[in-house]
């Protein structure tokens, strides 16, 4: 066996690689052989085909079998002795020769880039940092109260920030669609929670008044066939209501099950969610802002087999329902930069994790499952399914490492901590 490795361009490489034809010889007999034990055809006991006739009816099979066994065989070996780490399968054609006692074949391959970490103590990092002020907790309150307000009947014309009740129908160009109508159905005005003008186009209405709305699905609507559609909605007003904000005081207080009713109470508890929560918000935002930094800092060939397959992802994850038809032209100009920074941060990790040789500890795992599911009430379920089931379990390892890799990252780099209001760090997200 003879082979030839040619640099291409980037990360490609041609591998030329030729045998001898007398090589697959015994391997095409052993496949010949081994068809006389358990071919089955008409005029022969079973096993007991001669092997020329077996010869004469599948020699043209055990030979390309046999043919692709060697060229597979060499290829693996060649990638062994070459050291090469290719990304995914070879391109492999026949090349023509002028000896017929040679086979040759060409396979074209892209491989991984070598990665040499440096300069991480230049990488410049800003780790925020919450501050609680007592204007946070007051405003924080103010959401709990504005979040259980009343809605009180009136009988006046509704305006903004009102709550109106109705039983509405909607057509477009006459016909009904799916879910396009509701009884008792609540919408607040001033919520932008509906496609835009429904929720104005109730500014004024009273108990008893029937309206019809002329507007437009927004050309984004998540549900694709309708989006950019007129629709009518007829609409039947049953009531009007106004928010009543409840009042801060010590039965509020119980109500929101903190036992002695003070705010002070209520302060050091909302203090714990904060905290709690920050520290996942304060997590998530370093991680990008490492990831973003780190690339930066290294300079690598991306493989562009790599980079495909990240923006086929990543149409998956916006559009997983195909709804959107879009060429492969367009696909690749619009997430080309967002997969390349994906590929180049994962390989980046991936040496770091390679190379300081992390293992996940029981502890990793108990706190990953701990953040998840925080606020689900149902931890024993979550842990459940990513400790029995195997792609999730993968899936987990795979983020605890991606986390452990980020942490080593911040440990090198030069790192100033910023004050942060909780609003403001949820605003980084």
């Amino acid at each position: 066996m003879e082979s030839k490795v040619k640099n291409l361009k980037g990360l490609e490489k041609e591998l030329i690689i030729s045998f001898d034809s007398k090589d697959i010889e015994p391997t095409i007999n052993s496949k010949l052989k081994e068809l006389c034990k358990t071919a089955d055809l008409k005029g022969f006991r079973k096993g007991k085909v001669p092997l020329n006739v077996i010869k004469g009816k599948f020699y043209e099979q055990c030979f390309n079998d046999s043919l692709n066994e060697h060229i597979e065989q060499n290829y693996i070996k060649v990638i062994i002795d070459e050291k090469l780490n290719p990304v995914a399968q070879p391109k492999i054609s026949i090349e023509e020769t002028k000896d017929k006692n040679v086979y040759k074949f060409k396979a074209i391959i892209e491989v991984m880039p070598e990665i040499k970490l440096k300069n991480l103590d230049k990488i410049k990092l800003e780790k925020p940092k919450l501050k609680i002020k007592k204007i946070d907790l007051e405003k924080a309150v103010e959401k709990i109260a504005e979040q259980y307000k009343d809605w009180n009947i009136v009988e006046r014309k509704s305006k903004d920030g009102d709550r109106v009740k109705a039983d509405f129908k909607g057509t477009i160009n006459g016909e009904e669609f799916e879910n396009n109508k509701a009884d008792d159905f609540l919408i607040e005005i001033g919520s932008k929670k509906l496609i835009p003008g429904f929720e104005d186009g109730l500014k004024g209405v009273k108990a008893g008044d029937k309206k019809k709305l002329d507007i437009k699905f927004p050309d984004d609507y998540q549900d694709k066939k309708l989006a950019s559609q007129p629709v009518i909605f007829d609409i039947k007003v049953k009531e009007v209501l106004e928010p009543k904000v409840s009042e801060i005081n010590e039965d509020f207080i119980k109500k929101l099950g903190i036992e002695d009713g003070s705010i002070d109470s209520l302060y050091t508890k909302i203090k714990e969610g904060m905290t709690k929560d920050a520290k996942t918000l304060i997590e998530s935002h370093l991680k990008k802002n490492v990831i973003s930094e780190l690339g930066k800092s290294q300079k690598l060939e991306i493989p562009k087999t790599l980079v495909h397959e990240e923006i086929q992802r990543i149409d998956k994850e916006n559009n997983p329902n195909g709804d959107v038809k879009i060429s492969h032209d367009d696909m690749e100009k619009l997430y080309l930069k967002e997969a390349s920074e994906r590929v180049k941060a994962g390989l980046l990790l991936r040496e770091i994790i390679n190379n300081e040789k992390f293992k996940i500890s029981q502890e990793n795992i108990n706190n990953w499952i701990d953040t998840i599911s925080r606020g689900q009430g149902n931890r024993g379920e979550i842990e459940n399914y990513y400790l029995n089931n195997e792609e999730a379990k993968k899936n987990m390892e795979s983020v605890i490492l991606e986390n452990l890799a980020i942490k080593w990252v911040v440990s090198k780099a030069e790192v100033t901590e910023k004050d942060y209001s909780f609003d403001d760090l949820v605003e980084l997200r």
